[in-house]
């Protein structure tokens, strides 16, 4: 069969209306022998698998946006048909439309190409007729300089505002969502000029065909709906006006004499630099504004449409072994985390946004005033500048947004994202890790983030009661393990080996806010035969109960990857936290590590140890019954290996991650806080 019309369309983002272009065309043929070809350029709607489902197109499937350009030009590869249509998916055409435009093509020898009446969605017409842009046109489609008369009779000019499209007529520039070209209009397979991937691409095309004495029309008898910007509405408004002027001044430098192109970007630089000295509006930045003159539209988006949450972090993402970095790639399995570091003790002025693992980013906010995390003043300053800085950055990359706190005073930053909601994650009591004289600036923090939180998670039962009043009852989240990093089997450290057995381990802070230094030297004591090994940093009044003892050694910190084989070669692994001090409410993230390992475990009574399993942690107080317990941890049966290796997998971090996407998809939908 000789195909007569080939229709390349380019799929981004727009399934469902891809499925009605679709379905449109065998009545709009009417007979017409066409065949159908459609680049999907990364969707990541679902696009891509609806299209492979049909059979009545041919799919070219692309993992990435190479851009509009680009796409038509991979689709036109592939044509057969001695006319093309450039047809855009957020484009339905009227039964009979095709038939009429390619009987239009026969009739008329001298046209290039046929455009439709377009129609909008209500039924109203849509004027998608223009005239090539000139340099007085282009400054009143870009400036303010339209709000003068002269450059508004241009700007109607440019738009053929008051014009008749009630017959066939000629038009310099009508839109190429739905263009029937015929296939000597343009050279071998290059439809669109490539240096233009997303605007002005058809615009330069209409200029080179007048160029050449080729003439385009549109004729009133096919008739179009069209919903108009369907994939660049998925854009952000500052990634759209900086692709779109970008697009302008490279198709002015392909199409006008040079000293007209710097008129055009020195005219616009001061409009928008007036514009935003005058708050008027303005959506570029100053860099992103120089980038956009150059030609320079930025990365080609992506069309990531998830929701985002906004991780104000106490903890930056280089650490990477804390609850705040497992959380925040759990989440990153359904949506897009902005994880933000805090700020830097010194002032630092730069922001930058790197990423960091699979649909997470790592954003280090700028530090106006040092001293942020003592004085409330510094603090608000900091805090406002990296809200300013954050927001900037999230306006062009569009999603809804939920911010996340797990630092008290990063609540200076709810309310000023746009998020729709708030979720406080506590797992330490901020004001218990700093002097008396700072903690009155803290709590008052706290008390803000459960006012303004709409889901408060909590990393042990204990934490409840110490916590003030909240608008909505927390949620218990306790801290996971990944089991796969922390397996029975695998390497262990020669080191330990050597060390004489048998060995406990303990891996964590040695210091005094937690950890029990005179316990386990009083325990050490009694009990020469054995080897402590101590794994992590240290403080010098934590280290100094067990300083010297010759059955203690102390190793430093390491790598959150190295701590499994160091513990695999101890015999059992020991919690000496102390209890009744400033934050005996913990519940340790090493415990689930220590069972998935296998390891007996013998901790002190901590309130969050307390509700356990029975059988599965060995909880003793003071040194007499804490080495009993050691004694009969070592003496345990090798059956109890599978109980708490059990145990473990069922509290590891994608658990977890599993409830914390249940409950964030309850915040989305207003449901039960």
């Amino acid at each position: 069969m000789n195909v007569e019309v080939s229709v390349l369309m380019v799929s981004w983002n727009t399934r469902e209306e891809t499925w009605r272009c679709l379905d449109a065309l065998p009545a709009a043929a009417a007979g017409v022998r066409y065949e159908v070809i459609v680049v999907d350029n990364g969707s990541r709607d679902g696009s891509a698998e609806m299209l492979a489902a049909r059979d009545d197109a041919r799919v070219a499937r692309n993992a990435r946006n190479h851009g509009f350009a680009a796409a038509v030009n991979q689709a036109c590869a592939y044509a057969s048909g001695e006319l093309v249509l450039l047809l855009n998916s957020d484009v339905r055409m009227h039964p009979g439309a095709l038939a009429t435009l390619v009987r239009f093509l026969r009739e008329r020898p001298e046209a290039a190409g046929v455009a439709p009446l377009y129609l909008n969605p209500d039924g109203t017409l849509q004027r998608h007729y223009m005239r090539l842009p000139t340099l007085g046109r282009a400054l009143a489609l870009a400036t303010a300089l339209r709000k003068l008369p002269c450059f508004r009779r241009e700007m109607r000019r440019y738009l053929m505002t008051g014009e008749d499209f009630t017959a066939p007529r000629p038009v310099e520039q009508p839109s190429a969502s739905c263009l029937l070209l015929r296939s000597d209009a343009f050279p071998g397979h290059q439809v669109l000029d490539e240096r233009l991937p997303v605007y002005f691409n058809d615009v330069l095309l209409a200029h080179q065909l007048a160029v050449r004495g080729r003439r385009l029309w549109m004729t009133p008898q096919a008739v179009v709906t069209h919903t108009l910007g369907a994939s660049t509405a998925l854009l952000a408004p500052a990634v759209r006006a900086r692709i779109h002027l970008a697009g302008l001044v490279r198709y002015l430098r392909l199409t006008q004499p040079g000293w007209r192109v710097a008129v055009f970007q020195a005219v616009t630089f001061c409009d928008r630099v007036a514009r935003r000295l005058l708050r008027l509006g303005g959506r570029l930045s100053l860099p992103e504004l120089c980038a956009a003159l150059r030609g320079d539209g930025g990365p080609l988006p992506d069309g990531d449409r998830r929701d985002w949450v906004i991780m104000f972090s106490g903890v930056g993402w280089s650490v990477g072994s804390h609850r705040q970095h497992a959380l925040a790639r759990e989440i990153a399995t359904g949506y897009r985390v902005l994880f933000v570091d805090p700020p830097p003790r010194r002032p630092r002025w730069r922001f930058t946004v790197r990423p960091a693992a699979p649909s997470v980013w790592q954003a280090a906010p700028p530090a106006v005033l040092p001293f942020g995390r003592h004085l409330p003043f510094a603090n608000r300053v900091n805090r406002r500048v990296a809200g300013a800085y954050v927001r900037r950055w999230l306006d062009r990359h569009p999603g809804r947004r939920v911010l996340w706190l797990d630092e008290d005073l990063a609540v200076r930053a709810a309310g000023r994202l746009g998020e729709y909601a708030t979720v406080y994650d506590v797992a330490d009591l901020d004001w218990t890790f700093t002097g008396p004289w700072n903690r009155r600036h803290l709590r008052q923090a706290a008390r803000t983030a459960l006012r303004v939180a709409d889901l408060v998670l909590v990393s042990s039962p204990a934490l409840p009661e110490r916590l003030p009043a909240a608008r909505h009852a927390p949620v218990l989240l306790p801290n996971g393990c990944d089991p796969d990093l922390f397996a029975v089997r695998g390497p262990v450290a020669d080191w330990v080996l050597r060390l004489p057995g048998p060995r406990l381990g303990y891996a964590g802070a040695v210091d005094t806010r937690a950890f029990d230094g005179e316990l386990l030297a009083a325990v050490a004591r009694r009990h020469p035969e054995w080897t402590f090994v101590l794994v992590g940093p240290s403080t010098r009044a934590g280290s100094q109960a067990v300083r010297d003892m010759p059955n203690v050694v102390r190793h430093g910190p390491v790598r959150l990857a190295e701590v499994p084989a160091i513990l695999r070669g101890c015999d059992v692994c020991l919690l000496p936290y102390r209890v009744g001090g400033l934050i005996d409410y913990v519940q340790p993230k090493k415990l689930y590590e220590y069972l998935a390992l296998g390891k007996p475990v013998v901790a002190t009574s901590l309130p969050a140890l307390t509700g356990l399993e029975p059988g599965l942690v060995q909880l003793a107080a003071g040194p007499e019954a804490f080495g009993a317990a050691i004694e009969q941890a070592l003496t345990g049966h090798p059956a109890h290996r599978t109980a708490r290796r059990a145990a473990a997998e069922a509290n590891s971090w994608s658990a977890r991650g599993e409830k914390l996407r249940g409950l964030l998809v309850g915040l989305a939908e207003g449901g039960p806080r």
